[in-house]
């Protein structure tokens, strides 16, 4: 399903994938704490922004390249910060409006939207075991997130689908940019982009609001890290991924978040949440070992 020399490549790419999403988790934990030091969302996400492009600056200089994208990749440049910009002001306007497992439940469907975009831009149906990878996934997280629909909002329901779009995008983007433009210089520019948008924002809504108590100072730094890292692993495993792949893999960052909400916040899961954490890890392992397979046979071929 997709095109890299040997089974090692693809386990790599599969592994760091999932590393991102595994380090994307901790930032939802971080947020809480650094709201309750007196942080608000927009600068949280202001200053995660500020701590990527500094990292890809800091890359930038020590590498001493020059981060270049062709021209004709500037829409494709542009379209994947956008769709980072609906992730991060799309999901935290949801939260507001619906409850978080709702939000979160419709977000994290953003990778069924992959393997259809990604159908129809092949021109061909998705084999069905890998169909059945994604419902399966999809109905774990449905089961380990355990939604409520009591409280539904017509605005947050279209932010939390807003979201899933960008997040849908990000990963169609992303595949295509780092292998053209690779995988440094998409980072920085995404991180440039990023952080002039959320930055404006951030002084338009009054801000910034920053901690005033040393657990949130702790959070956002927490947070900042994971975000420059799981982005950072993020770029690199788009090179080396298929989209369909890359996104399944992300199923892994709600069940990460949950693990560590559980740890940290005293949060009890049911074992009913627990069988559909199995489910989702059950799916991208099965799936993931597929991959690997069909890629070593494809290599072999050539």
């Amino acid at each position: 399903m997709f095109k890299v020399i040997t089974r090692a490549t693809s386990m790599k790419g599969l592994t760091l994938a999932a590393f991102s999403a595994l380090t994307l988790s901790v930032i939802t934990t971080a947020a809480t704490f650094a709201y309750k030091g007196g942080m608000d969302a927009v600068t949280l996400v202001a200053a995660r922004a500020l701590a990527g492009f500094l990292s890809a600056a800091f890359f930038v200089a020590c590498l001493r390249r020059v981060p270049r994208i062709a021209p004709k990749m500037g829409l494709i440049t542009i379209g994947m910060s956008v769709s980072q910009l609906m992730i991060n002001f799309g999901y935290m306007a949801s939260v507001f409006f619906i409850p978080v497992s709702l939000a979160a439940l419709i977000f994290y469907s953003f990778p069924v939207l992959v393997l259809i975009i990604d159908a129809i831009a092949k021109h061909r149906f998705p084999p069905l075991g890998v169909t059945l990878a994604f419902v399966i996934a999809l109905g774990g997280l449905t089961i380990a997130l355990g939604p409520s629909f009591n409280t539904l909002n017509g605005f947050g329901l279209f932010s939390a689908g807003l979201a899933s779009i960008g997040g849908a995008l990000l990963i169609i983007f992303g595949v295509k940019l780092t292998r053209r433009a690779g995988a440094l210089a998409t980072f920085f520019h995404l991180q440039l982009i990023a952080c002039g948008v959320t930055t404006y924002i951030m002084l338009l809504f009054g801000g910034p609001a920053l901690p005033v108590a040393k657990l949130g100072w702790c959070a956002l730094m927490v947070a900042c890290v994971a975000y420059v890292v799981g982005v950072g692993t993020q770029v690199v495993a788009l090179k080396i991924l298929e989209p369909a792949p890359a996104a399944l893999i992300y199923n892994l960052e709600p069940i990460g978040t949950l693990a560590i909400a559980a740890w940290l916040l005293n949060e009890r899961l049911s074992p009913l949440q627990y069988f559909g954490c199995a489910m989702v890890i059950a799916a991208i392992t099965i799936a993931g070992q597929g991959w690997a397979k069909k890629t070593a046979n494809d290599s072999a071929e050539d």
